[in-house]
């Protein structure tokens, strides 16, 4: 009963291990391109996948004490917190972490260029502009694929 709340590895280790780990998960999430993550900001659905796992292998119990398991899930909070303070203080940090939209009609054109980079095809594109009564593309004055993975769409 007692391993189970004592910490099997230094505490140390445990700091680095969460640290190295969440940030390297930080990086991967943000390469995922916006229309993957859906409704989600990338750090809030990193944050749940983190705590998932850590909360799966507590409940499995494969070694680590509840003690490290709470300590981890704990450090992936504070980072979480601490990086949305951080985008939300610091801009420049906002546009590096975070989807920006990315225009996918420009007076009426199609920009597939944009198109291909965030992995939508033209009849999706065409789908979302049916959706909101327009036939014809040279009808649209702009339209975006925002960083929640929609697709907002501007009449001319």
């Amino acid at each position: 009963m007692t391993e189970t709340f004592a910490l099997t590895m230094p505490l140390p280790e445990l700091l680095v291990r969460a640290t190295v780990g969440y940030f390297a998960m930080v990086f991967l999430v943000r390469i995922v391109p916006s229309r993957n993550a859906g409704h989600i900001s990338p750090n809030d659905l990193l944050t749940l996948i983190v705590i998932g796992t850590i909360g799966s292998t507590a409940i499995i119990g494969s070694g680590s004490s509840i003690v490290e398991i709470m300590l981890m899930i704990g450090l992936v909070l504070i980072f979480s917190y601490t990086l949305d303070l951080l985008e939300h203080r610091y801009p420049a940090l906002r546009k590096l972490l975070r989807h920006q939209r990315t225009m996918l009609i420009d007076r009426g054109r199609i920009l597939k260029r944009n198109m291909r980079r965030e992995l939508v095809t033209e009849e999706e594109l065409r789908a979302v502009l049916r959706k909101e009564g327009i036939e014809d593309v040279a009808r649209v004055r702009c339209a975006y694929m925002e960083a929640d993975g929609e697709i907002s769409v501007i009449p001319a």
